[in-house]
């Protein structure tokens, strides 16, 4: 690797463009994907049948999502998820197959990214309208399941009040990561929409008839995101925001601040595309509700969007549950501070403004 100490930008610069034969050296458990960006494969990570995909702009961003780890907005962050490095480690191996970026134009060949069949898209369009169609509204009779889940998670029906982004379905197909059929059981169903407001995917959360999780490997899924329809930047919106956001990491921790102070409060479904949220125009301040673990991974994607952000001009909360709830192996989430210590507990006046 380099010995000397790399600047971000330059690397950055000079990697863009040239994504795809940085990728096929560095990480050839990519190949499968890299033939047609776009198109599902099987997870490089975790295996599977069709979860994964490099998104069709990967010559220029060099990211992919797994339906199940999450997004990686670009090839830093998508090599530091396959190889286990950190982003100076990352930064080096990506300047090392450029030939260092002292060099003015390193000699790498640029392949174009094949298209991505229309009729993929299509089904994926016709299936997710379907699913959405075919769903309740949690009042319904037929949503008993839904609210006895949130009821089990502590959380009162009042909170799905004014909520069109929750609704429920009353029996999906549950498959793993191999395609292997595991049940049909109903589902907490959540509308995805993107950086302008666009429904782009749905996400799963399936559930018993008594309104539990569903004994499954990962009960939580997010069906098929359109190749032409990024959900990066995206959130699931759960209500109506003005110039100040408030954003949390999961869906019930969501749910869980909205039931404490009445703000609308939207989910980014994960701490990778939590750190990639994007902010509607007009908007000055976003309060992150962070997740508090051992390994601060939400407190990491909560920095990393506080200081994209700050960029922009928008100012930032960061508003973290008290260290001293932490458990052994256990995080914590605005969740378990509603169910332990009650509303009183969240912060006094969530309607301050704070800079970055």
């Amino acid at each position: 690797m380099n010995a000397r100490k790399l600047e971000s930008g330059p690397v950055r610069e000079a990697v863009r463009g040239r994504w795809v034969p940085v990728l096929q050296a560095l990480a050839p458990e990519l190949d499968a994907a890299l033939v047609k960006p776009g198109r599902h494969v099987s997870c490089p990570v975790h295996g599977g049948r069709d979860g994964f995909r490099l998104f069709k702009d990967v010559e220029t961003s060099g990211g992919g999502i797994c339906n199940t780890c999450g997004a990686f907005p670009d090839g830093f962050s998508l090599l530091q998820w396959l190889k286990g490095w950190r982003f100076p480690q990352a930064l080096e191996a990506v300047d090392a197959v450029l030939g260092g970026v002292a060099l003015p134009n390193p000699a790498l060949p640029v392949k174009a990214a094949p298209r991505k069949p229309a009729s993929d898209d299509a089904q994926i369009h016709r299936r997710l309208d379907e699913t959405w169609a075919q769903s309740k509204q949690w009042q319904d009779a037929l949503s008993q399941p839904l609210r006895d889940y949130l009821a089990h998670r502590g959380l009162g029906l009042g909170v799905l009040q004014g909520v069109e982004a929750i609704r429920f379905h009353p029996g999906l197909r549950h498959h793993d990561e191999d395609g292997h059929y595991g049940g049909t059981f109903p589902v907490m169903l959540a509308q995805v929409s993107d950086a302008q407001g666009k429904p782009v995917t749905l996400h799963r959360t399936y559930l018993t008839q008594a309104g539990r999780k569903a004994p499954v490997e990962n009960p939580k899924r997010m069906m098929p995101v359109p190749s032409d329809q990024p959900v990066l930047g995206g959130a699931i919106r759960m209500g109506t925001a003005g110039p100040v956001i408030d954003l949390a990491e999961g869906i019930e921790t969501a749910l869980a601040v909205r039931q404490a102070t009445g703000l609308a409060v939207w989910s980014a479904v994960s701490a990778t595309l939590l750190a990639g949220f994007e902010p509607p125009p007009r908007t000055e301040n976003v309060r992150i509700w962070c997740d508090l673990d051992r390994k601060g991974v939400g407190e990491e994607a909560a920095h990393k969007l506080a200081e994209r952000l700050a960029e922009r001009g928008i100012s930032t909360d960061l508003l973290i549950p008290p260290e001293a709830m932490l458990r052994d192996g256990k995080g914590v989430d605005w969740l378990d501070v509603l169910n332990e210590c009650g509303p009183a507990a969240f912060p006094p006046s969530p309607n301050r403004r704070a800079a970055a």
